[in-house]
């Protein structure tokens, strides 16, 4: 295991995390939901693609992946979206062809804390991501910056084990 990549696992969910705003995350130009309540492919959904058009919010789509930019993932946060069991990847360039991992990221799929997904390292060089995040019954991050992973855990519990 590299130790380029920081990444554990926190009693806290992804609404949490992008709700503290400046105060944690990194500056980041796009935000990608490749799942969305469980929903995997969330921009192929019309009841999602409904719900974003009522509420006003502007998204682009890219192989099933919701793409946000940051005052977007803000407003879709505000309207109550994010609820539990979700992947948000944030990245430092926006990407019109953005490809989200080929793996799942939550909690309830794998524990951060014994290991990641093979290639999730690799992925996030590639795609210039920050912070990667998958909920669940807690919460999955990994992120190649030491310090952002100290503010998550200084925010949030960490889980033993």
């Amino acid at each position: 295991m590299s130790d380029r990549l920081h990444h554990g696992c926190l009693r806290a969910g992804v609404a949490d995390v992008v709700d503290l705003g400046v105060d944690v995350l990194p500056h980041f130009e796009l935000a990608a939901i490749p799942v969305l309540d469980g929903h995997e492919l969330p921009a192929e959904l019309p009841m999602i693609r409904r719900r974003l058009r009522a509420e006003g919010i502007r998204a682009t789509r890219h192989r099933g992946a919701l793409l946000l930019k940051p005052g977007e993932l803000d407003r879709f946060l505000h309207v109550g979206m994010l609820g539990g069991s979700d992947e948000l990847y944030l990245c430092a360039e926006w990407a019109d062809e953005f490809e989200p991992f080929p793996g799942r990221i939550s909690s309830d799929f794998v524990n951060f804390n014994e290991s990641t997904p093979l290639g999730l390292e690799e992925w996030m060089v590639h795609a210039g991501c920050m912070l990667a995040l998958g909920d669940g019954q807690r919460l999955n991050f990994a992120t190649p910056d030491r310090k952002l992973a100290d503010r998550l855990r200084a925010r949030f519990e960490p889980v033993k084990g």
